[in-house]
């Protein structure tokens, strides 16, 4: 059998997840952040997805995205909330987009929290500290380790 690399760069099996035939080497859950960042979403993933990208031990629920507030990314954010939430009736109005807090979507690859009001007050911080992980064939802006476990103590407790 052919030895395959992980994400990480550790040895992996192709059936890990979703099956060899789709070279799919990462949690289901990731490929939502490769489909945000392929939709030109700009925004840095943090939560347990980038802990896990960057090579931490933890399960990965969800996929925690804090996205640039400008507006033209927001009306972005929301074209693809259209086409990646399983009801079109929970996702709001573009112009709510720029005043809510979060936005929690579930999506056919699992739940989407956008953190709205954390990109208001700490984009271009945790922009600073981000890096770029390759998810699939997407780049994806990753926030860095204590970034991201401190806004996981923050509000997971």
């Amino acid at each position: 059998m052919e030895a395959h690399l992980d994400i990480r760069g550790r040895t992996a099996i192709p059936t890990v997840v979703g099956g060899a035939a789709y070279g799919v080497l990462v949690p289901p859950i990731l490929l939502l952040a490769a489909v945000l960042a392929a939709e030109r979403v700009s925004f840095v993933l943090v939560g347990s997805a980038a802990l896990w990208l960057q090579g931490e031990d933890v399960p990965v629920a969800d996929v925690d995205a804090v996205p640039e507030p400008g507006p033209a990314n927001l009306a972005r954010l929301h074209a693809a909330l259209l086409t990646l939430a399983v009801r079109d009736r929970i996702v709001p109005r573009p112009r709510s987009l720029q005043l809510l807090d979060i936005v929690t979507a579930p999506t056919s690859y699992g739940r989407l929290d956008c953190l709205l009001e954390r990109g208001r007050r700490d984009w271009d911080r945790l922009r600073r500290g981000a890096g770029v992980i390759r998810v699939t064939d997407a780049d994806v802006l990753v926030a860095s380790v204590a970034d991201a476990w401190s806004l996981r103590r923050a509000f997971k407790g």
